[in-house]
């Protein structure tokens, strides 16, 4: 039995899904477009035959019937209507013609192949009486209801065609052809049998070429959606930990300084009472007091700082589509508040999108953090800046250092590496992080820059630009004996 991880089995149910779609809709293509060019054939083919019949009709009216029209078929001379029925017969014989009327213009038909029609009188529609009058030709299939039709009925369906002509006296006459529809409807299924298997085919060749591309694209979907639940994940599991490393540094220092604060102060309202009571002449005990006053003070002044360096940290997570420079700038103005010697060196970035502003912020407040709490005292230099088709955010110290691998989770509570890359990886960038005991530690983040910048671009403000920028950092390749490198993206 094979097993699959829960990533696999929704990718393959994405790709599933996609592929019944794809299948589903060229099925329905290849219904909907055989119907249309079952009905496209119908129509050609019927468009021929109809002009066919017509030119058809109009032979038998000008060269068989009109010439042999004269007084004597008036009169009903049955020589005439035999010299008439001969070359109508001649006519009919191996073709599809299947009855031929003459009409006189008050509607009396004057030959009919069918002897049984002759001399009798029916009303002329109007477009027929048109044709009769001006001339031309008209078709249409056999209307076998009308009463002129009765004796046609053993004829099936049929197309009949009018034709206006002349008669030897140059009085008009309606020369009406009927021709057998038999051939027209073999006509029409022998060019579906020809046409529409061809479409169909090269539809289903081509729906198989597109199956290729419909997997390529399902597959990718189902990767930018793992992408995305990834970029929600990190953006909760990062959130969480900055509450509760927030939660912690208010309770182990903001809370335990006031509540220090408020001891001394207790002090102090002790001693100033014990002022009250000193004898005359005796020395008040002014030095223990200003000790204490500026124990209070150091204390007020050291979560003051704390607060701000927050304050400034929770602006700079929250400011997916601010200013990289500007929010790094906030820490790095709160570090300086504290007393660490940062050194900030800012270039003008080029647009980028929030999520790679967000990125940028991320990991330099980050390295940052870890560099003043692990090596203080120690200089530290933020670069921020672009090479080649990439922006960064470096963080260099000469601390102590450490062993990378001792990194690759949370730290003391804090945002690990592990998470920071996956950071760098959901941006498509790539975190490197050189250190070693004794040597310092870099921690650098390189973002691709898009070809085509998106709105709302985060270069920094002139306030930040520094007209000599410092060299990037360049990842060196680990060895046994030399500095670590950890690299994701």
């Amino acid at each position: 039995m094979i097993f699959r991880s829960p990533r696999d089995r929704s990718r393959l149910s994405v790709v599933a899904r996609a592929l019944a779609q794809h299948a589903v809709v060229s099925v329905m293509a290849l219904i909907v477009v055989g119907a249309t060019a079952a009905i496209v054939c119908v129509r050609v083919v019927q468009s021929q035959a109809l002009h066919q019949a017509e030119e058809g009709g109009k032979i038998v009216a000008e060269r068989i019937v009109a010439p042999l029209v004269d007084q004597a078929l008036y009169d009903g001379d049955p020589a005439a209507l035999r010299a008439l029925d001969n070359r109508v017969l001649l006519r009919k014989a191996g073709s599809s013609i299947q009855r031929i009327k003459v009409w006189s213009e008050d509607g009396v038909i004057l030959y009919s192949d069918d002897a049984r029609l002759l001399g009798r009188t029916y009303p002329l529609d109007p477009d027929d009486r048109e044709v009769l009058e001006h001339g031309g030709v008209d078709s249409d299939i056999s209307d076998l209801s009308k009463s002129e039709n009765v004796l046609d009925r053993d004829l099936g369906e049929s197309l009949e065609v009018y034709v206006g002509e002349k008669d030897t006296n140059g009085h008009p006459i309606l020369v009406e052809t009927y021709f057998d529809v038999e051939g027209l409807h073999a006509d029409e299924a022998a060019l579906i049998r020809r046409i529409v298997p061809v479409v169909l085919a090269a539809l289903l060749v081509l729906g198989l070429l597109l199956v290729p591309l419909a997997y390529t694209l399902a597959s990718r979907v189902a990767r930018y959606e793992r992408e995305r639940q990834a970029m929600i994940r990190l953006a909760v599991e990062a959130s969480s930990a900055e509450r509760r490393r927030v939660a912690g540094e208010l309770h182990d220092g903001v809370i335990q300084d006031l509540a220090g604060v408020g001891y001394a102060l207790t002090a102090l309202d002790a001693q100033i009472a014990g002022l009250a009571n000193t004898e005359p002449g005796g020395s008040p005990p002014i030095g223990a007091l200003r000790a204490t006053l500026r124990t209070a003070q150091r204390l007020v002044h050291d979560d003051v700082l704390a607060l701000r360096e927050l304050t400034g940290m929770q602006y700079a997570a929250d400011s997916g589509a601010a200013d990289p420079a500007a929010a790094l700038r906030v820490i790095v103005d709160g570090l300086r508040d504290e007393g660490a010697a940062v050194e900030m060196v800012a270039e003008e970035l080029p647009p980028l999108p929030a999520a790679h502003r967000a990125a940028l912020i991320r990991v330099g407040r980050e390295a940052l953090r870890n560099a003043a709490k692990h090596a203080p005292g120690a200089k530290v230099r933020l670069t921020l800046g672009t090479e080649s088709d990439t922006a960064f955010v470096a963080v260099t110290d000469d601390g102590p250092g450490f062993d990378p691998a001792s990194a690759l989770g949370p730290v003391d509570g804090h945002i690990g590496l592990a998470l920071l890359a996956d950071a760098a990886e959901g941006v498509g960038g790539r975190l490197d992080l050189r250190s070693r005991p004794g040597k310092g530690t870099t921690v650098k983040l390189s973002v691709p820059v898009p070809s085509q910048p998106s709105p709302g671009g985060g270069g920094a403000t002139a306030a930040d630009h520094v007209t000599t920028p410092a060299a990037p950092t360049t990842p060196v390749t680990p060895t046994a004996d030399a500095t670590e490198t950890a690299s994701a993206g």
